[in-house]
């Protein structure tokens, strides 16, 4: 894929295969596309930031994973986990939860136990959340020492993150 001057010329791309006529069949291809919304493309575009963030699904996706993710190689990888068995209760008072609201919002530092357990640095996370950004808020945070350490973590001085023993 490459680096964001190579990711914004792709955006380019895409916007410009839709403003030319010559495209319709291509552009109706994508408009019947379960998700895509109703409307006229340059409206959608103007909602859109290619290939971040599109307004209609993301023909980027697979070359964003693709950039930006590990390849799986079965004989290096070593991923085990056990499932996360422990409750999760965070509080709802914290300044960042507070920062604006939203009816299904879950607090950043519950999302960050998740991550902490089941991914490693660098991992691409899934926002299965879709729409307050805590699942963003939560990842960037796993990389504070003292917000991890808060959780009952403790974080040596290479940044390695060790969960205390129960």
């Amino acid at each position: 894929m490459g680096d964001d001057a190579r990711l914004h010329e792709l955006a380019e791309r895409m916007r410009e295969e839709h403003r030319k006529k010559t495209e319709k069949d291509l552009l109706q291809l994508w408009k019947d596309q379960i998700g895509f919304p109703h409307g006229e493309i340059d409206d959608i575009l103007s909602l859109s930031d290619p290939p971040y963030y599109t307004a209609c699904p993301n023909p980027f996706l697979g070359d964003f994973i693709k950039h930006y993710s590990k390849p799986y190689d079965p004989d290096t990888d070593n991923y085990q986990r056990e499932p996360f068995a422990a409750d999760v209760s965070e509080g709802k008072n914290d300044p960042i939860y507070n920062a604006h609201s939203y009816h299904t919002k879950v607090p950043h530092k519950a999302i960050m136990r998740y991550i902490l357990h089941y991914t490693e640095p660098g991992d691409l996370v899934f926002d299965g959340f879709c729409g307050t950004g805590m699942t963003g808020v939560a990842a960037q945070l796993c990389g504070d020492p003292r917000t991890v350490e808060s959780l009952g973590y403790s974080v040596d001085e290479q940044g390695i993150i060790y969960q205390q023993e129960t």
